[in-house]
């Protein structure tokens, strides 16, 4: 179905040299901005990281989507995430538009949709070389951390798999994408390090946090785990670079950050 969607709207005018994009997925969109697509986007979302004086209309609602507000924008592509309603990128291409869903989250979902937004806006010079930030291996081995994110842990399969890999980091969970956030799991995965991710629209560096060592150093059952004692846990703000996007190449030091910790 999305390879179908694709191609059928491929045809439509993938060669323009310049489009009228609405973008659904506020990861798409700082893709967008970074593939140097900002004059061409119309329609956003209120989330999305587009500069105050942007004159894109800010009330695409993935939730609540509206075909006759999506027209008046005139565009000619759509970005939906992976998470939408099928039948909304259904209604798009019915009424003509070139439609593009996000690809299905796993642990290289980040880097193919940057691949996708390349091609699909001409850019794919651009898109390859944001996309190769996120692919680097290097050559030491993992270490393994925890990522805490409004009340989940990220897994090995979800899209932080990526970044996190390019500073040779990886997930202590076993498997999945998202855990519902538990102590004992986060005790029994015993990570080397714990990253904790509160919402903000501000990016901000992740640094240790005192406050965060003194909360869980009163939680009984992970008070004597070794990255508690030593002071292995930072705190960061999400702002646009850690969603799915290209904005996961700027928090690379970070991360990097980390791991030179964890190897003094």
């Amino acid at each position: 179905m999305r390879a179908l969607l694709f191609w059928f709207t491929y045809c439509l005018g993938l060669g323009a040299s310049e489009h009228r994009i609405a973008s659904y997925s506020p990861g798409a969109t700082q893709t967008l901005l970074d593939l140097g697509c900002s004059a061409e986007i119309v329609m956003a979302t209120r989330w999305c990281p587009l500069p105050k004086d942007h004159l894109a209309a800010r009330d695409a609602d993935v939730f609540l989507p509206d075909l006759e507000r999506l027209l008046r924008t005139k565009p000619d592509l759509v970005i939906i995430p992976r998470m939408a309603n099928p039948l909304w990128a259904e209604k798009c291409v019915k009424a003509g538009l070139r439609t593009i869903i996000l690809n299905p989250e796993s642990g290289s979902s980040c880097s193919k949709d940057i691949l996708l937004l390349g091609e699909a806006t001409d850019r794919i010079d651009e898109a390859k070389r944001i996309a190769d930030l996120l692919r680097g291996r290097p050559a030491k081995l993992s270490r393994k951390v925890i990522v805490v994110w409004d009340g989940v842990m990220a897994g090995p399969d979800s899209y932080l798999a990526e970044p996190l890999a390019v500073a040779s980091l990886q997930s202590a969970l076993p498997k999945g994408a998202w855990v519902k956030f538990d102590w004992e799991l986060l005790a029994a995965a015993n990570p080397e390090a714990v990253l904790w991710i509160q919402n903000s629209p501000v990016n901000e560096p992740m640094r240790v946090n005192s406050e965060k060592i003194a909360e869980m150093g009163r939680i009984s059952v992970i008070k004597d785990l070794p990255c508690l004692k030593k002071g292995q846990i930072y705190l960061g703000n999400s702002g646009s670079n850690w969603l799915p996007g290209s904005g996961l190449s700027r928090i690379n030091p970070d991360l990097k950050s980390v791991r030179d910790a964890l190897d003094r």
